[in-house]
């Protein structure tokens, strides 16, 4: 059947689909056209949608050969076939109440049942990876993945099929019949817009989000804070936090479609994107704009945020937000990897093949690296992760991708070495280093040069460097697990410091102090300040460093009397702190709560047998040593495994290390360095 619907595809050629009109009920005939060169194609619209795994019971008819596709897509596709343009087809009489012409939502939503006639829209031919590529044909995979972007851009307008709208998105939901006016628009006092489904419900709150953005930063708002979020919501429009309609528009966003990795492209390209969900369409700009503004207005939960209890007004719009704000301009390949590892992907290789189409380094497709070119063969498929790794070591220069491998807590998943980033799970815990471009107070290789060995194992990195005499790690805490509320501190938060001090308070006492009488950041009066600038991997809740911020210090402090009531010292932090205990009404502790959670979140807090100070990957062990690699802005723990060879922990950051001491310290001792062979 295969040989029948498919030819011979050139490979700056694509297909476009062309579905006849018909109703819900008939069969679906469509037919594919060949393009030979894909910028001198028609007018098209392209479809973003979930595969979805279920097969249909219903076969389409594609070149007059039967054809199983997923349900999910004979659905998507019932709605993009254009409906017969005859007097048969049931329309909505102007003066409907969800008519557009007279609702919050006309300026960027719709209903199909409002067509009077065909729209061209819908007699644009479409483009659906899912038909128009030939998925028994490897070579045909690999290199219309390769025009993806290309794809996406030139299409007239990308459909999102977000799915067809259950029964509770109607006005047969009991449910929402019973809802009364809470704060969103209705038409009357006595009428609720979810008594006419779901849908209504969700595009006032887009609506009224949507004004907010208008309203710009003039408009009367309150603090992002629990206890300020009765106020918010009334200044903002939105009814009380445990109003149903939370649930409505939660819900929506949790739309699997939002989840998905190769959305991102499909949508970021696009010259203009609507979202479709039964009969409804939505601009996607709408919807973009209004999840960066809940989002940014404190409605929004981060991504890997857990719950047992009712989420009131929370919503889970970070991706969503995180996608629209996401412009045309190509970004480090690193920063993309890094930015859709949280993003659901059938095959493991999409997770960096979907990056392409956004990556600076593979924006000319035609000439890719040998490390990097796309391949889905069975035989090969291993290796893409280990060479998309080694390739950004050696086009960079730098060891920035090693910040993202390791630290990932759990039985191993996969056979990739321990160097490599595994971009099929996801990672926790922020990366100190996030590519070549952080502009950060580190400078731990001292500037030497990366240099790699010669090592003929493809699954072995090896890196010259030095290891740290002082830096085998002797002892360390609990990981940090934060529910990511900044605004209140937990128990886990308050214990992991409380450990962290009880690791190191000998050295405020004055015992123990590093060898190295250089480092003055041991010396007991600085310990309180080397303490904070652990905690926060020397950075303020806003990535600056703490060291050109002095009132940074001083909410530290404050947050650190709070918690403790001087039973941690505070003294040299502030010269504002006279009494243990006391508060100082200008300080904010909230910065350094935020600063320290975000970067200790899944790590440990530890000290080595030279009494360094630091925090690392939730995975170290005792006994594990810390080594400075050339090429690597801050040090890293390594396992040592014998015969010169190493596992690769993860990045850490160690008072005494980040400016390159150790390096001058090897040269002053005339020490050289080392290859480490990490596996």
């Amino acid at each position: 059947m295969t040989d029948q619907v498919y030819g011979p595809l050139g490979p700056k050629s694509i297909r476009l689909l062309s579905i006849a009109p018909g109703f819900a009920s008939e069969t679906i005939n469509c037919s594919l056209t060949v393009i030979d060169d894909r910028d001198d194609a028609p007018q098209y619209d392209a479809i973003s949608y979930v595969w979805g795994t279920k097969l249909s019971d219903e076969p389409i008819m594609c070149n007059g050969q039967r054809m199983i596709v997923t349900e999910n897509l004979i659905e998507a596709m019932r709605y993009l076939r254009p409906l017969p343009n005859w007097d048969s087809v049931i329309t909505w009489p102007e003066d409907h109440v969800l008519s557009s012409s007279h609702n919050v939502w006309g300026t960027f939503a719709t209903n199909r049942q409002e067509e009077r006639e065909h729209s061209a829209s819908q007699q644009r031919p479409i483009w659906i990876d899912a038909i128009c590529i030939n998925q028994n044909d490897r070579a045909e995979k690999e290199n219309q993945v390769k025009l993806m972007d290309r794809i996406y851009a030139n299409a007239t307008t990308v459909k999102i099929w977000l799915g067809k709208a259950n029964a509770s998105y109607s006005a047969d939901s009991s449910r929402l019949r019973s809802l009364q006016p809470l704060g969103i628009p209705s038409f009357t006092s006595k009428i609720h817009l979810g008594q006419y489904g779901r849908m209504p419900v969700v595009l006032a709150f887009i609506a009224q989000a949507l004004r907010n953005v208008c309203a710009g930063r003039d408009y009367p708002t309150a603090s992002k804070s629990a206890i300020d979020a009765a106020y918010r919501n009334r200044v903002h429009g939105f009814p009380n936090a445990s109003a149903e309609e939370w649930k409505v528009l939660r819900e929506f966003f949790t739309n699997p479609w939002f989840e998905r990795i190769w959305v991102v492209q499909e949508v970021v390209h696009a010259q203009r994107a609507i979202a479709i969900l039964g009969d409804w369409q939505v601009e996607w700009r709408a919807i973009g704009e209004a999840a960066t503004w809940f989002q940014a207005s404190g409605f929004g939960f981060p991504p890997d945020f857990r719950s047992n209890g009712d989420m009131k007004d929370l919503l889970p719009v970070s991706k969503i937000a995180a996608m629209w704000q996401m412009s045309g301009r190509r970004r480090p390949l690193l920063e993309m990897l890094r930015d859709l590892r949280g993003r659901k992907a059938t095959l493991k290789v999409d997770k960096v093949y979907a990056a392409y189409s956004l990556a600076e380094e593979t924006a000319n497709t035609d000439k890719l690296d040998t490390l990097i070119e796309p391949t889905y063969d069975e035989s090969l498929i291993n290796e893409v992760y280990p060479n998309v790794s080694r390739f950004l070591v050696i086009e960079h220069g730098n060891l920035a991708a090693l910040s993202h491998a390791g630290g990932i807590q759990g039985v191993k998943t996969s056979d990739y070495p321990s160097w490599v980033p595994d971009w099929s799970q996801p990672k926790i815990s922020v990366e100190l280093v996030n590519d070549d471009r952080d502009e950060l107070p580190y400078n731990a290789d001292g500037r030497e040069h990366l240099t790699i060995g010669d090592s003929t194992d493809p699954k072995c990195l090896s890196v010259k460097g030095i290891g740290v005499p002082a830096g085998v790690i002797l002892a360390y805490g609990d990981k940090l697990i934060s529910y990511n509320f900044r605004y209140q501190t937990y128990k886990e938060e308050h214990d992991f410091v409380k450990s962290a001090w009880n690791l190191i308070a000998h050295l405020a006492n004055g015992k123990g102090r590093p060898k190295d009488d250089k480092l003055e950041m041991y010396h007991p009066k600085n310990i309180p300040r080397t303490f904070v600038s652990t905690l926060t991997a020397g950075l303020t809740d806003t990535r600056q460093p703490i060291d050109e911020d002095p009132n940074f210090f001083e909410d530290a402090a404050d947050w650190l009397l709070q918690q403790f009531r001087g039973r941690i010292p505070v003294s040299g932090l502030s010269s504002k702190w006279k009494l243990p205990g006391g508060i100082w009404n200008s300080s904010n502790s909230g910065r350094f709560h935020e600063a320290f959670t975000r970067v200790c979140l899944h790590r440990r807090f530890f000290v080595t047998t030279g009494n360094l100070m630091g925090i690392g990957p939730e995975t170290m062990e005792k006994g594990d040593i810390i080594v400075v690699l050339f090429g690597g802005k801050i040090p890293y723990v390594v396992r040592e495994l014998g015969e010169g060879q190493y596992s690769f922990i993860g990045e850490c950051y160690v008072p005494g290390l980040m400016a390159g001491e150790a390096v001058a310290q090897r040269k002053e001792n005339g020490h050289k360095a080392e290859f480490f062979n990490l596996v």
